[in-house]
């Protein structure tokens, strides 16, 4: 029994030693009507629990190296006691080095989200395998966290979890449309960020990635000109992309994960990289010019 016990441990351990993401978690019941309270606090705990000890890589992790990411889940319709409409926001970030900064990856509010949840069913994830819409849209939002993290440190090294994100997009069953996974259901939804990642129309945001994170960001606290002469060649690139790909969704994300971050480092720059940098921001996204005008004061 005891050998048992030390055996249970060392998997436990094992386990945790290899989880990838900190994922913090909460469902939101503001609309809640007639389904019982408990349901969603045993959501919340079940989703935790899932995220906490599903492993998606064969890579080691330290607990201090885990990716910090959050999942919010406001429930907005009943459709029946195991059926909910909801809206998903999905956030991450990364260390910069030599900071105690962290860089956002991704902030975005999935506002597609049907799932199905009966309390005391386990939620089980197999890979190329449908399972059900919860652990499909958890499945793929893990993969592409990581995908994006990885891509940050290495080019192009979260390849290999964008292409398990287009595993389970393919796994989605027929049936099921108007729910983000589908081209057809509407032109910024799951598929959409992932066709936009691996299209070759972006081929030089994805590039820029990494130039952005680890030429430009890392290096800041070593040789912050050359850290910020890297983020403007990236943002160059990414401009490039946008007149590639003008209507990508995965441009507006770059500019809501991070036009506080560009205007906070170019403030510190130069009049006419500026200039430049503000100019590529105005096309990038026109809407929020407000956000911007601190690069020219």
């Amino acid at each position: 029994m005891k050998l048992l016990s030390i055996a249970f441990l060392l998997i436990l351990g094992f386990k945790a030693y290899n989880q990838e993401l900190n994922a913090q978690v909460k469902v939101n019941t503001p609309k809640l009507q007639t389904v019982d309270p408990r349901v969603f606090r045993n959501l919340e705990d079940d989703i935790k629990k899932f995220m906490s000890t599903q492993l998606w890589t064969n890579d080691k992790f330290e607990l201090h190296e885990r990716i910090k990411c959050n999942f919010n889940l406001t429930i907005k319709e009943e459709v029946n006691s195991t059926t909910f409409k909801a809206d998903l926001t999905i956030s991450a970030s990364r260390p910069v080095f030599g900071s105690t900064y962290e860089s956002t990856l991704i902030n975005y509010i999935d506002k597609n989200i049907v799932i199905n949840y009966e309390p005391n069913r386990p939620l089980n994830y197999v890979q190329n395998v449908f399972s059900d819409r919860l652990t499909a849209l958890l499945g793929f939002y893990a993969n592409l966290i990581i995908g994006l993290d990885y891509d940050s440190f290495s080019s192009n090294g979260g390849s290999d979890y964008f292409l398990i994100c287009q595993n389970i997009l393919n796994t989605i069953p027929g049936n099921i449309v108007g729910e983000g996974w589908k081209p057809s259901d509407d032109t910024r939804n799951r598929y959409w960020i992932l066709e936009n990642i691996m299209s070759p129309r972006l081929r030089a945001m994805r590039t820029a990635w990494y130039s952005y994170h680890r030429l430009g960001l890392d290096l800041m606290s070593q040789s912050p000109e050359e850290g910020k002469t890297a983020m403007a060649k990236a943002m160059e690139s990414i401009d490039e992309g946008k007149r590639s790909y003008p209507a990508a969704i995965w441009l507006q994300m770059f500019i809501d994960a991070k036009a506080n971050e560009v205007v906070d480092v170019f403030k510190k720059a130069d009049k006419p990289q500026q200039q430049k940098i503000h100019a590529i921001l105005n096309r990038l996204d026109p809407s929020s010019a407000s956000r911007f005008q601190p690069l020219l004061q």
